[in-house]
């Protein structure tokens, strides 16, 4: 992980001006980066680059600054899937000179290049990169931090309602939006060319680049292709994109190998490549556990490998529980600037400050779902639904609708529309445009391989993408590219079955255990400000009166308004009221007892409860009205 800003200005900055900007981002820095983090600045009276990121780099053998005569290149992220043969500031010298050099990137991975009064900035292709960008009087700046940009420019954090209400519906931040006000993502490969005037200030341009729709397109138009063909296509590039990370990290890299599919397909390349990874799995549901273990059992057993294999459980009750519920949220919206999914709030409470020691690399099975149809609806259902239904369906599933605030929903819907309109409009169609919108969207935003440096995502290699588009609806839902390439690769494999959802029971904590009733029924009484009315406050109050009972309430309710809340302390200061305990209080209190009534008229209430009674209450109404 790093924090990068840079800015640019139309003209020279008076130096109490430029004084004042960088005081104000100091100040918010302090509070996340921690003091022994390393520094490199670089800059004059109209631009300035300012990167900070741990002392130690572990095993990564890529710098995130590079430096090479005059030309300075600044990596924001690990270059998996390049040729980084001749070094960063060589990658730097071909994007100034105009090179498509993120074309087979792995996302994320952003690089800034300088050359005296010239400079390129790229985001990948996919647009994961967090690069966040904004204006004021005059300068444009860019920071992989959206909290830190808004402090830079204008001294103050204040929430982007069409932002939050996206994160609320789809429990991520879509497209390029973000949690504050006045900043945005990075478009998918856009570009970002200044060049100093002889004057002083900066002529700055944007452009967009290989993007996106170009690796879907490109894969959609393969689908006449043979199948082995294919195959081989996105064998290859899970192959290069882990060969490329062992180039760049001298340690070993650990995979999480569940019970599904995509891990087992990663491993299988790797195993089939020469190189057995360190392994770990979550045991929080013991299928998953079972089925890794018999897994690495086979290796043993069939080819001789003892791979090293741990199992844990990630969302233990008595690791999470320990911190209480409004803590973990809080740590959780300061380090990650509250982009991280709140179903993160039922896993142990992070650091409230970033790490003093690059995190050693490790490898993820996000984006597989690609593969395999996993936001298509059942291939049986009647009725079927449209594309478009399906996808809105399966992205806004942030909160039950009946949560959302009527209005918050509307607008979502809309956003996401046209997103789906913008691939018919490159010429996908059927289920293929679920497939975009999970792209897109879910992995762009959503994927915590965004925010870790370190953390690669292989399915995300380009030619991997392009090999799920250039693949059949029917293909993907009989996973075939998965158990095709894993029966080519690790044989043994291929008759395990896969772990799915419904597989079994989840040991993992809940959000309304420990603390959790009261911490949100509090945040019922106290949190008042625009962001927590995206949601409808009685169902979240309904949502607790379950959890008392004893019933399980759906924890989407509970743990996005808690993150909601959460962000509303810290972005909407003044809207917060005194905390009461009235919430609390009337969800613990003890029914009332019922005043009996009296009489003929009692008897009749006492009738009308009985199912029977209720009918025969109704057939003699409907005869009085009849008359």
């Amino acid at each position: 992980m790093h924090v990068m800003l840079a800015w640019f200005a139309a003209a020279p900055l008076p130096e109490p001006a430029r004084a004042a900007r960088m005081d104000r981002f100091e100040r918010a820095a302090a509070e996340v980066v921690p003091d022994t983090w390393r520094r490199h600045e670089f800059g004059g009276d109209d631009w300035g680059i300012l990167v900070l990121h741990p002392a130690d780099p572990g095993a990564y053998r890529w710098p995130t600054v590079g430096t090479g005569g005059p030309v300075t290149a600044v990596s924001l992220g690990i270059p998996v899937g390049l040729d980084t043969a001749a070094g960063p500031t060589a990658l730097a010298a071909r994007l100034l000179a105009g090179e498509d050099v993120h074309r087979e990137a792995v996302p994320p991975f952003g690089l800034l290049a300088l050359d005296r009064d010239r400079f390129a900035l790229q985001q990948d292709w996919l647009g994961m990169a967090r690069v966040f960008t904004g204006a004021a009087d005059g300068v444009n700046a860019w920071c992989t931090r959206p909290g830190l940009l808004a402090a830079f420019l204008h001294g103050r954090a204040r929430p982007d309602l069409a932002g939050w209400t996206s994160y609320t519906l789809c429990g991520h931040f879509g497209g390029g939006l973000s949690p504050i006000d006045g900043t945005r993502l990075l478009r998918p490969g856009e570009r970002v060319t200044g060049r100093r005037r002889a004057e002083g200030g900066w002529h700055l341009s944007n452009e967009l680049r290989y993007a996106t729709d170009d690796v879907v397109c490109g894969g959609y138009a393969d689908q006449g292709r043979p199948l082995d063909e294919r195959l081989d296509r996105a064998a290859d590039a899970l192959t290069r994109a882990a060969a490329s990370l062992h180039r760049l990290h001298d340690a070993e890299v650990t995979l999480g190998l569940s019970g599904g599919k995509d891990s087992r397909l990663i491993a299988a390349t790797l195993i089939a490549a020469g190189r057995t990874p360190r392994l770990v799995t979550n045991d929080d549901t013991p299928a998953e556990g079972a089925v890794a273990r018999r897994l690495v059992q086979l290796l043993r057993d069939k080819r001789g490998l003892r791979p090293d294999h741990r199992t844990q459980l990630a969302g233990a009750p008595a690791s999470v529980l320990g911190t209480g519920l409004r803590e973990r949220a809080r740590r959780l919206a300061l380090l990650h600037d509250h982009q991280f999914p709140s179903t993160y709030l039922v896993r142990p409470a992070v650091r409230d400050r970033l790490p003093e020691v690059a995190r050693a690399a490790s490898l993820t099975g996000a984006a597989g779902e690609l593969a395999v149809g996993y936001w298509y609806p059942a291939a049986d259902a009647d009725p079927a639904p449209t594309p478009e239904q399906a996808g809105l369906t399966k992205l806004l599933a942030g909160v039950p609708h009946a949560a959302a605030a009527p209005e918050a929903l509307a607008a979502e819907r809309e956003r996401v529309t046209a997103v789906l309109a913008h691939a018919r409009g490159l010429g996908l169609r059927d289920e293929h445009l679920v497939d975009y919108l999970y792209l897109v969207e879910r992995m762009r935003r959503w994927c915590t391989s965004a925010y870790l440096t370190g953390m690669v995502t292989p399915f995300l290699a380009p030619g991997f993408v392009a090999t799920t588009f250039a693949l059949s609806v029917a293909q993907k839902r009989d996973r075939l590219l998965h158990t095709a390439l894993i029966a080519r690769l690790v044989p043994e494999w291929a008759e395990v079955p896969f772990v799915s959802a419904a597989t079994g029971p989840s040991t993992a904590a809940r959000v309304w255990e420990g603390d959790g009733v009261a911490a949100v029924a509090d945040l019922l009484d106290t949190a008042h400000g625009p962001l927590t009315g995206l949601m409808r406050r009685p169902v979240v109050e309904q949502a607790l009166r379950r959890a008392v009972r004893g019933d399980r309430p759906d924890p989407r309710v509970l743990q996005q308004f808690t993150a909601l809340a959460v962000a509303s302390e810290r972005l909407e200061p003044g809207t917060a009221r005194a905390s009461t305990g009235a919430t609390y209080a009337r969800l613990v209190a003890p029914p009332r007892p019922r005043t009996p009534a009296k009489g003929r008229l009692a008897a009749l209430r006492w009738i009308r409860r009985t199912r029977l009674g209720d009918r025969l209450w109704v057939s003699v109404r409907r005869r009085v009205r009849g008359r």
